[in-house]
């Protein structure tokens, strides 16, 4: 239960961050400082351009952070088709191409590593880093059947004194 409640609030965390940003974007506090035009008129068509989001995966904390390689990386359109995968590389990193003004759904799961799942508007060229935690496989609970011999053995101790 406390995995999950943990997990609720850092998903919680990087939704907030994202809906931030994307206010700050429509109040015109981010901008894309000129270096790229959203679309370009063709006649009487657009053409789309496409942002480079770049993604960091690392496993640890801190200093002793080590690059995950080959971590999935998928991104689904929410409002477009276009949907689009990579892996990381050796330093973790993984570059997709997203289509500005879109709303992308971004998952990321590693073996042994608890998931990634995050939905974010691609507003200019972005960079995302994530620390993947491990998840823990020990038990710190006693199995049902230990808790049962332990309270035999225990009923066994009490009756012999008396």
């Amino acid at each position: 239960m406390k995995k999950i409640s943990s997990a609720m609030v850092k998903m919680a965390v990087v939704l907030a961050a994202v809906f931030s940003l994307i206010i700050a974007a429509n109040a015109g506090n981010v901008s894309n400082r000129g270096q790229f035009n959203k679309t370009t008129p063709i006649g009487n068509t657009l053409t789309d351009f496409y942002a480079n989001i770049t993604f960091n995966i690392y496993e640890g904390e801190g200093c002793g952070c080590v690059p995950l390689r080959g971590v999935p990386i998928n991104a689904t359109g929410r409002d477009t088709d276009h949907s689009t995968s990579g892996l990381t590389d050796d330093n973790g990193k993984c570059v997709l191409q997203l289509e500005y003004d879109k709303t992308y759904r971004v998952s990321m799961q590693e073996k042994d590593h608890e998931s990634v799942l995050f939905d974010f508007v691609v507003i200019d060229n972005q960079e995302f880093s994530f620390h993947m935690k491990v998840i823990e496989t020990s038990i710190h609970a006693s199995s049902f059947l230990q808790t049962i011999l332990q309270k035999i053995i225990f009923a066994k101790k009490l009756t012999s004194l008396i």
